[in-house]
């Protein structure tokens, strides 16, 4: 089995963005218990490779770094962080956010650089957080570049993996991001599969791992059958 692993912010407050930080250090160690490795983007996607987590958080809420840091650099495991630019020191009620979504604090810079030199890997999420379907190619293409450039002079890194925000893509905007990133992810609740398209690989919301007898066996039969019913859930519900 190899899955990515989608978290939003590592907090208390019970919403649809949020894992309790005591929740997400267990979550952690169950999965190191457990015959799955967690590594990061590049091992997982090898044509060789079958088995492994990675970790993934999505827009870059300050919590990340007060609370799923500690835990990230105490078991010396990989993570990604995909990054909204635009928000970094401010919060996340972007325009086009959903007037039911928390408000939560984002990370300021330095945070950002912390984690990076901790070992977590900053990627693209766009500066803006737009519905990049109803951008020209030419306002994608600045969309990204923005947010690339700014993570690569702040920490001498350009991104290579990028999530659409929202989730929302098409094949018109995958063909403006192909070429761009090694692999783009999405929304859509799956393990990943040997014919996925890297322009839009699936992932596994935490949201719906929460239970014990899921996270420390996520491999396991019954674990896979809940998380393909939950998925079609989904996609009946209107989500990817």
């Amino acid at each position: 089995m190899r899955a990515i692993v989608t978290f939003h912010s590592v907090d208390e407050s019970d919403s649809v963005l949020s894992y309790p930080p005591a929740l997400f250090r267990v979550f952690v160690e169950a999965l190191l218990a457990s015959d799955l490795p967690v590594c990061d983007l590049d091992t997982l996607l090898r044509d060789d490779n079958q088995r492994g987590i990675a970790l993934t958080f999505d827009d870059g809420m300050r919590s990340v770094f007060k609370q799923a840091l500690p835990v990230i650099r105490a078991h010396a495991i990989p993570a990604h962080l995909f990054l909204a630019t635009a928000a970094v020191g401010r919060d996340n009620r972007w325009p086009g956010q959903p007037a039911r979504a928390p408000r939560l604090e984002m990370l300021d810079w330095s945070e950002v650089e912390a984690l990076h030199a901790a070992g977590v890997r900053i990627e693209s999420h766009t500066h803006n957080h737009p519905d990049l379907r109803v951008l020209d190619d030419s306002a994608i293409d600045s969309e990204c570049g923005m947010a690339d450039r700014l993570i690569e002079q702040r920490l001498g890194r350009r991104p290579m993996y990028f999530a659409y925000p929202y989730g929302y893509h098409d094949a018109r905007v995958r063909g403006c991001l192909r070429s761009r990133y090694r692999a783009s992810v999405t929304t859509r609740l799956s393990v990943l599969g040997a014919s996925d398209d890297r322009a839009c690989l699936p992932r596994l919301d935490s949201y719906y791992l929460r239970a014990p007898w899921l996270y420390r066996r996520l491999d396991a039969p019954t674990a896979r059958a809940y998380l393909a019913w939950r998925g079609v859930l989904r996609r009946l519900r209107g989500g990817e």
